[in-house]
């Protein structure tokens, strides 16, 4: 999947996300209005647990497949290895209460202090790895994060320890292994492990400092590869020899 449909396709499913939660209860209220139930007292009961607990819960699944899905088609067009699939995927499980929480916030009852201390690192990662891999590295020639050594290993190393320090917070991770193997005791075998792993990441004081210093050296590594992709482009415009107009070379 190319840059150009790959952005496209993410602004699709962002659209998706935005109308289904923030405008599809007004297409819930007009449904039961142009229905006419309310004239027959408990009509319009099953119309709005159709709409709202089935059909919109069914549209915010759907936009976070179609960016799972485009993500990992992404990935593998651009030549990544598959563990950065499993690494997106662990943030996007991990930060995926977050854009609900946002999308509240358009009524009015959302804080903005609320929205920093809710705001999960993993969420950032993901933001930052989905706009730096829609750069058009199919046009230039140029492998994803450079091709310097350190700044590639920097990076990966930074992204896993981003991924392993959701799994250690995130509750969710603790029932996925005994819903695909169908062993209930696994989720507290998973769930008494999930502080130990979070106490060992975060050497134990449990805050997000170094998630935070992580995800500066993410950053700062995407925006190495991004100089040393362009750096024959910089050294022309800025380096090159000002030359006196007339003058010989």
């Amino acid at each position: 999947m190319f840059a150009g449909r790959y952005l496209w396709w993410m602004l699709i499913a962002i659209a998706v996300f935005l109308f289904f939660t923030m405008c599809f209860d007004y297409v819930t209220w007009l449904s039961v209005v142009i229905s006419g139930c309310t004239r027959v007292a408990g009509s319009c009961g099953p119309l709005i647990l159709t709409m709202s607990g089935s059909m919109k819960p069914s549209g915010v699944y759907l936009a976070g497949g179609i960016i799972l899905v485009v993500t990992f088609a992404r990935i593998h067009y651009i030549g990544l290895n598959w563990l950065w699939a499993l690494v997106a995927a662990v943030w996007f499980v991990a930060s995926a209460p977050f854009p609900l929480l946002l999308a509240s916030g358009w009524t009015g009852q959302l804080k903005p202090q609320a929205v920093l201390e809710a705001l999960p690192v993993s969420f950032l990662f993901l933001v930052t790895f989905c706009i730096y891999i829609c750069s058009a590295f199919e046009e230039s020639g140029t492998k994803p994060f450079g091709a310097w050594r350190p700044v590639r290993l920097a990076a990966h190393l930074s992204a896993i320890y981003c991924a392993l320090l959701a799994l250690a917070e995130t509750s969710a991770f603790a029932t996925i292994p005994s819903r695909m193997l169908g062993e209930p005791g696994l989720t507290a075998v998973v769930a008494g492990l999930q502080p130990g792993l979070q106490d060992i990441l975060t050497l134990g004081s449990n805050d997000r400092m170094l998630a935070l210093i992580a995800l500066g050296i993410f950053v700062g590594c995407i925006a190495l590869s991004i100089l040393q992709e362009h750096r024959d482009a910089l050294h022309a415009r800025f380096v090159q020899p000002i030359m006196l107009r007339g003058s010989r070379h």
